[in-house]
């Protein structure tokens, strides 16, 4: 499998992550357009394909793993997600808790917690690691769902996965 993400000099381009412009921003005044992802070469047994976007350079800063976005169920046969698709296509997309849901983070905006929000590394540069699962099944996952439902959900029915990482600037 091949994953092919927009960036910009090495780096997650601007307009998804810290220096996003005013309109790629939540009400909580976050990045919250997510970026565009294309696989290719999914194995021909694919039912769905999912994806994860977590920090493990966060976790000198916040204590633990920052999840930014889960998606899963993505019909094979749709091989590009366009940009903003956390916020556009979400009749189409089932997608998991972020990081915001978190009762150790203080958000006031739930609906926040339940798309894509975009790197923002506080510290430094940090490489956000992108992992796409191409699955033998649909899960039985709906909106909303924990990163470790999906991890139990998807054992032994993950066919390939492909994995980049995408640093953004602090």
């Amino acid at each position: 499998m091949k994953l092919i993400v927009p960036t910009e000099n090495g780096y997650l381009a601007d307009e998804y992550g810290k220096y996003a412009p005013d309109t790629a921003r939540g009400t909580n005044g976050g990045p919250n357009r997510s970026f565009p992802v294309q696989v290719a070469e999914l194995p021909a047994a694919t039912k769905a394909w999912a994806l994860t976007l977590l920090d493990f350079d966060a976790v000198p800063v916040a204590g633990f793993p920052w999840i930014h976005w889960l998606v899963t169920n993505i019909a094979p046969e749709q091989t590009t997600l366009p940009a903003n698709a956390s916020r556009d296509l979400t009749t189409q997309l089932i997608q998991g808790k972020n990081s915001l849901a978190s009762p150790f983070v203080k958000n006031n905006d739930l609906d926040a917690a339940k798309h894509y929000i975009g790197p923002t590394p506080p510290d430094k540069t940090h490489n956000y690691q992108l992992t796409v699962y191409a699955l033998d099944q649909l899960l039985p996952l709906t909106n909303g769902y924990w990163l470790n439902e999906f991890y139990h959900a998807s054992a032994g029915h993950i066919l390939a996965q492909a994995q980049i990482e995408l640093p953004s600037r602090a």
